[in-house]
């Protein structure tokens, strides 16, 4: 398992021999994916092979007077330091008798490899106790159950103890930081092979024979951007020779604490399932368009007036400037796709915890987010017959809505460590209980170091002629095009510390493309305009200059989502195989409900029957919601309003508790 860089192209660089690396870490082993391994390793799985689109291009300066020998060692400290640069990711079957697959609690026996033999270790006795060890001892590691429901299932992490780095040496003619960031860029453009090479490639540009960069390309699965700003720290003090305490926390350890009895995240999960009854099924319940070539499309802007205002806004409300920045943008999409309601996944980067704050290795997950932007008013205009409103969104100032969408981000960036299983049996669970698949393809990432700029202009943002020159100095750029994206928008900020760097992606299916280069400007006009006046979320679209989602008549709103009532008539009559109908009427608390009247026949002959048939035939469209009731008759009525007024065999919801609901309480 090592690393070959592919010959550069960058010009001013002269390849010289390659140099090999050997490291001896303090152990080996295989566990389970931990919970933050498992997010990235989905994602990856959904992307083509080789797709290069997770690995990170990276370089580190080489200060002082530091030989090749110097770096070369330096760079295998690292290797040895932190275990997540040496590790393999693999089916637990692709080499038989490397592995037991086993539960938590139960005694497997670890994969230590480079040494004679290996040793036994139960969850418990690791849970708290195996971290630091001590160097050149061989450490015993726990396998985990794997999760189920396609978060990693049947793959495992291999640490390798030992083994060769191939390294990499060129000449710079010039410029060694500039020509070290082409050739990490390089080094980035061709994916990993997760299984059997390290998840690192690295390479030192010299300039007249003296190391002045280390080029690097790594696997998003090995580090995230926590984890960098780790590896950046560490770096000058191991090129200078000095020797680290050894890290008291890695990725293995971690897989066997999140497989502790009584695990950890049940709060979380109590957050998510929350959160899950009260947001929209889709934020895009809206019919698709054709979509642009290639289908993804993401924009950038740099505006140092959007981040004074942003600054400005934060401390008069009591606030961070990323729950203004995660407002504006649920606010934003909200505008665009007429919900009151918005729902966001956060990538939550779970370092609170001093041992998790010290480990290097992907421990993000997604946290859900879900913000009222209509104070609870789910007033309408009239949709129902065909009014191309965006949904009233009442009385309610972007301002008003910082204070309870800051509690909200804040409770999800509390609550980002959680079994992925579980969630995933919550969201199927929620699913089956509203009548459509849940689709949660929103995202925000702050990358900021700490959430916060430094070093921003100094300008009054009281100041309305400061502020409009300063943002003579916005920029807009477009950023790139994809074939295939996990997202249908993604809200990001940069990592620029004295201007808001911001981006947003957009899934063309659903979005034009020029949809996102507009938000972004809105952005910057809803935080600038919000400085001075009252800013009414009804009026965002206009203001932001966007243009919300038309939706075709017939279309109405039943809670958060919204739904195609010929549409879902047409999918019941095509489920039943003969007449049915859809009606919106109150149900027993005075809500509307969709109640669907079909005629029964063998094997639709109750509603719990009737929904599952429904449901299969729902799977992955956004136009269409499951009646919340079922009305199953002997014989169809002689008109298409009579439905109501027909005999009845039986009637229900159809909601009965499947196996994974009733694991989770419901």
């Amino acid at each position: 398992m090592t690393g070959s860089p592919p010959a550069p192209q960058a010009p001013g660089l002269t390849a010289l021999p390659p140099r090999t690396v050997e490291f001896r870490g303090a152990r080996g082993g295989q566990a389970a994916l931990t919970w933050g391994q498992q997010g990235i390793w989905r994602s990856t799985q959904w992307l083509d092979d080789g797709d290069p689109y997770f690995n990170l291009a990276w370089t580190l300066p080489v200060t002082g007077a530091a030989d090749l020998d110097a770096v070369l060692r330096a760079v295998g400290r690292l290797l040895e330091r932190h275990e997540t640069l040496r590790t393999a990711y693999v089916r637990e079957d692709a080499r038989p008798g490397t592995g037991t697959r086993a539960g938590a609690g139960t005694r497997v026996e670890a994969v230590t490899e480079g040494t004679e033999a290996s040793t036994e270790a139960s969850t418990e006795a690791s849970t708290e106790a195996s971290t630091g060890a001590g160097a050149g001892e061989s450490t015993e590691v726990v396998a985990g159950e794997n999760t189920e429901t396609g978060a990693g299932e049947g793959t495992v992490q291999r640490v390798r103890r030992e083994g060769r780095l191939t390294v990499g040496v060129y000449e710079a003619a010039a410029k060694p930081m500039t020509a070290a960031k082409a050739l990490a860029a390089e080094l980035a453009a061709t994916g990993f092979d997760y299984a059997a090479e390290l998840p690192v490639r690295c390479a030192v540009v010299c300039l007249r024979g003296r190391p002045r960069a280390l080029a690097l390309a790594l696997s998003h699965l090995a580090l995230d951007g926590w984890s960098l700003n780790m590896v950046a720290a560490e770096w000058p003090r191991l090129v200078a020779g000095e020797d680290l305490p050894a890290p008291e926390w890695q990725p293995l350890d971690q897989a066997a604490f999140e497989r502790s009895d009584p695990p950890p995240g049940a709060q979380a999960l109590r957050h998510w399932r929350s959160g899950l009854a009260s947001a929209p099924r889709s934020m895009f319940d809206f019919p698709e368009r054709e979509p642009e070539e290639p289908r993804f499309v993401r924009y950038g802007m740099d505006s140092p007036a959007a981040a004074v205002a942003a600054e400005a806004l934060a401390a008069r409300h009591g606030v961070t400037t990323s729950s203004v920045l995660t407002v504006a943008s649920a606010a934003l999409l909200a505008a665009v796709t007429g919900h009151s309601t918005a729902a966001l996944q956060l990538i939550v980067s779970n370092r609170h915890h001093l041992r998790t704050g010290a480990m290097a290795g992907p421990a993000a997950q997604d946290g859900l987010c879900v913000i009222d932007l209509g104070a609870g008013d789910q007033r309408l205009g009239d949709q129902r017959l065909g009014d191309q409103g965006t949904g009233d969104q009442g009385a309610f100032t972007f301002a008003e809505a910082l204070g309870p969408g800051h509690r909200r981000t804040l409770a999800t960036y509390r609550n980002g460590h959680y079994d992925p299983s579980l969630v995933l049996a919550a969201r199927d669970a929620e699913a089956w209980h509203r009548g459509a698949d849940i689709d949660l393809d929103a995202f925000f990432n702050d990358v900021r170091q700490g959430g916060r700029w430094s070093g921003l202009p100094d300008v009054d943002p009281g100041d309305a002629g400061a502020l409009a020159a300063l943002r003579g100095r916005t920029r807009t750029f477009f950023v790139g095009a994809y074939s295939k994206v996990k997202a249908k928008i993604f809200f990001a900020t940069g990592p620029a510390p004295s201007t808001c760097e911001f981006f947003v992606l957009v899934d063309t299916a659903f979005l034009p493309g020029r949809v996102a280069e507009r938000m972004l400007g809105g952005l910057e006009e809803l935080l600038v305009r919000a400085v001075s006046a009252d800013v009414p979320l009804d009026r965002i679209a206009e203001i932001a200059g966007l243009d919300p989602v038309r939706r075709p008549a017939g279309w109405t709103r039943v809670g958060p989502d919204w739904v195609s009532l010929p549409e879902t008539e047409a999918l019941l009559r095509r489920v039943c195989g003969g007449p049915a109908a859809v009606v919106l009427e109150p149900g027993d608390d005075g809500a509307d409900r969709l109640t669907g009247y079909l005629v029964a026949r063998p094997g639709l002959d109750t509603p719990d029957s009737v929904h599952a048939a429904v449901m299969r035939a729902a799977a992955g469209r956004t136009d269409v919601l499951a009646p919340r009731h079922y009305v199953l008759c002997p014989a169809p009525p002689a008109g298409p309003s009579g439905w109501p007024d027909c005999p009845r065999l039986i009637e229900g919801g159809g909601r009965v508790p499947s196996s994974v609901m009733t694991a989770l309480g419901r």
